[in-house]
């Protein structure tokens, strides 16, 4: 197998990898780096050879986000894919061109937006989706055969691992993987048994793991902050991902609010999070297991639409009550951020992040903040202080480093493939795989360089 990093870098950034196997050319992923602008954003995509397929690991924008612009070039080539992700992609696309253009008339950014509505229409109609864990042959040009096989991922509602076989050869691509259950989708289930090369993510390889933490611990932690917070006459703002974590949250409270373990107060939603509610029950319904949601929950809750008519920055929201807004990590021009610039002045207030947060996003420099220090809202003409209790609650889409090794262990590769990660995250990985299986080739591709392995 060859195998080239179309990413910009060794970060977590526009995931993009050229895989050739026997006679076929394979792009898996092709993603958008989330903390550029432009161009700069795509991978690297100039001398792409004719595509095969092009395989989709899952939705989110770092590894989605270019798939118009590759088929804009190579218009024919079939994208394979999860039942789930069939169903999503498109809306998802959908709305990062309203933020290009957005950030075209707001920032200036002359390139955007990097595709057009018009240019969705070849990506519906270039999805496959394949039924999970059922291999599929693929033949190349010159009588060779890959088999393809997607096993759920867990990471969010879609993802899969990929396993491409080709004479008894087995290479297995982790994607973005989480182990454990959801709210809304279970762990990952990935084979157990021997492959020949692993190609796994490496997120958290930075971050040592806590054995005192686990979901359903911050879930109560959580909970016990909302409560306390709306007892003494505070509101709560809950930032998150529109795509998996929002859903997560709302059924997380609803099943509190039916066992009695969820203080009464009134609910608001807003953002891309709330749409996407009907496209997860439509995934739920015909995942066969592998995505547990239901649109249902927005009327369990009693959820409001977020009146739009905001406060002024530094003055409590009018309404009391529990905020779930999309933006996981609190990007300026948001519902969320807006929100925000009405609670943080006031002691009675929470602010709960539930996901990662970069620290170079607003999100990311609150938390970094404490309490009493000046907070600048850009753009708002508002400095606050934060008054506010600033949570960080654990609810990762991604498998500690530990399980990915343990992963890696009973997977017992003779070749590793590092990608998906921070140079810190990638460098314990290497160090980590040379003493747990030091008869393994570790390599960690530089961007633009071809591997054979």
């Amino acid at each position: 197998m060859r195998i080239t990093d179309l990413n910009s870098g060794q970060d977590i950034g526009s995931n993009c990898l050229l895989v050739q196997i026997a006679g076929l050319h394979f792009l898996v992923d092709a993603g958008m780096h989330p903390k550029r602008e432009g161009y700069p954003a795509l991978p690297d995509l100039r001398n792409l050879p004719p595509l095969d397929y092009i395989i989709l690991t899952h939705c989110h924008l770092d590894h989605l986000g270019s798939l118009p612009v590759v088929l804009r070039k190579q218009p024919r080539v079939p994208v394979l894919c999860s039942p789930a992700s069939a169903i999503v992609a498109r809306r998802i696309l959908r709305n990062s061109v309203g933020v290009m253009m957005r950030r075209r008339d707001e920032a200036g950014v002359r390139e955007y937006p990097l595709f057009t509505y018009g240019e969705l229409d070849a990506v519906e109609s270039a999805l496959h989706a394949l039924p999970l864990q059922a291999p599929r042959v693929l033949r190349a040009h010159d009588g060779s055969e890959v088999s393809i096989t997607l096993y759920p991922s867990g990471h969010v509602a879609g993802a899969v691992g990929v396993l491409l076989e080709h004479r008894h050869r087995k290479v297995f691509f982790t994607g973005d993987v989480l182990f454990h259950d959801q709210e809304t989708v279970p762990g990952a289930r990935f084979p157990d048994f021997p492959v020949d090369t692993l190609v796994t993510e490496t997120t958290h390889g930075a971050t040592p793991p806590r054995e005192d933490v686990t979901r359903a611990s911050e879930t109560e932690r959580l909970l016990a902050s909302i409560n306390v917070t709306i007892t003494h006459g505070g509101s709560v703002l809950v930032p998150a991902f529109a795509f998996g974590r929002m859903q997560e949250m709302l059924t997380l409270l609803n099943k509190a609010r039916q066992r009695g373990a969820l203080a009464q107060c009134p609910i608001f939603c807003s953002g891309l999070g709330v749409d996407l509610c009907d496209y997860l029950d439509m995934m739920s319904r015909k995942s066969g297991g592998t995505v547990n949601f239901r649109r249902a929950v927005l009327s369990d809750l009693k959820a409001q639409p977020l009146d739009r008519r905001f406060t002024p920055p530094g003055q409590d929201v009018a309404e009391k009550g529990i905020y779930i807004l999309s933006s996981g990590m609190l990007v300026e021009n948001t519902p969320a951020w807006r929100v925000a610039a009405n609670l943080l002045d006031h002691a009675h207030n929470t602010i709960a992040f539930v996901g990662y947060c970069d620290p170079d996003t607003p999100g990311g420099r609150l938390l970094a903040r404490r309490r009493g220090d000046s907070f600048i809202f850009h753009g708002l003409d508002h400095v606050a202080k934060i008054r506010a209790s600033v949570e960080n609650y654990y609810f990762s889409g991604h498998a500690a480093r530990n399980e990915l090794v343990d992963f890696a262990r009973r997977c017992d590769p003779r070749a590793i493939v590092i990608t998906h990660g921070d140079p810190e995250a990638r460098q314990w990985f290497e160090e980590e795989f040379a003493i747990e299986l030091p008869h393994a080739k570790v390599t960690n591709p530089e961007p633009g360089v071809e591997y054979t392995v």
